[in-house]
């Protein structure tokens, strides 16, 4: 029985086989986990749990520091149920069946922390989304599993908040909501109903992906992780400011103001958008 790793385009998970041994029969299976050298440091332990059980044991939001802590807590402490699950499948002892039971425990307590702390997410984009097929119970339901399944597989050491990847998560399971609803109402008769005839799923589908996508781009350009060059920047703020008021320059003049040709401002614009686009599809949440 060996823990076996699922690689995909954000995290590889480590997923451990159930064993045939009876006296592991009652044990919780262990918790798919994200890899990460750090789990198999000699010190990690230490460093995690020695103000243990802070901050599981708090209430209310999480600092980005408290959230960073607990997820890492969260992948140890599924890590070292699969090392002891598979030692003890190979011979039961009472030390391991305790040291089980301490660990197991300990995953609970931090995921159900960070499930409450977060759980607000939910409710705000439900108060937010477009798909009207869906009622708000069955909302609540779809967003909360997916916040479940956000917080099984978010990978704290890639350096961005839980709380952008959870919203990604949540939206999606939205729409496939939506989008199974909209096909059940297909497959079943019924009588006409002109409020039926008019779906809006396509169109609020394409809303809630643009604001993501612009919500992405924005934390993109804000931590410079497309590599901008200055100039890059300046014709991008020129050209498209944020400020809805402020005008739009057009390359001619922002040539002008450069004291360089239009060609040559086109040519900044290309390679700028060219690095975003890269950036973007680079993106972890929007994989």
């Amino acid at each position: 029985m060996d823990a076996v790793g699922k690689a995909g385009s954000l995290v590889r998970r480590i997923t451990t086989e159930p064993s045939n041994r009876p006296a592991l029969a009652e044990w919780m299976l262990p918790p798919p986990y994200v890899s990460n050298s750090e789990l198999q440091k000699a010190g990690t332990e230490r460093e995690l749990f020695s103000n243990w059980p802070a901050p599981a044991d708090g209430t209310g939001r999480l600092t980005v520091a408290e959230e960073n802590v607990l997820f890492r807590q969260l992948h140890y402490a599924g890590y070292r149920l699969s090392k002891i699950y598979q030692s003890a499948d190979k011979r039961m002892t009472k030390a391991r069946e305790r040291d089980y039971n301490i660990w197991t425990q300990r995953y609970h307590l931090i995921r159900t922390r960070v499930i409450e702390a977060n759980q607000g997410l939910v409710y705000d984009l439900i108060g937010r989304s477009r798909f009207s097929s869906l009622d708000r119970e069955e909302m609540t339901s779809e967003g909360m599993m997916a916040l479940l399944r956000a917080a099984d597989t978010f990978n704290p050491w890639k350096g961005y908040r839980f709380s952008t990847y959870a919203c990604n998560a949540i939206i999606r399971a939205f729409a496939r909501a939506a989008m199974a609803d909209s096909k059940r109402r297909e497959r079943v008769a019924g009588a006409y109903d002109e409020e039926y005839e008019k779906s809006d799923f396509a169109e609020t589908r394409r809303v809630d992906e643009r604001e993501l996508y612009v919500e992405r781009l924005q934390q993109i350009l804000r931590q410079d992780e497309a590599d901008l060059s200055e100039i890059e920047k300046t014709v991008l703020s020129k050209r498209f400011p944020k400020d809805s008021q402020r005008k739009r320059l057009t390359l001619e003049d922002i040539g002008r103001r450069l004291s360089i040709s239009k060609e040559r401002v086109r040519q900044i614009q290309l390679s700028a958008i060219s690095k975003l686009r890269e950036a973007i599809h680079r993106d972890p949440v929007l994989q």
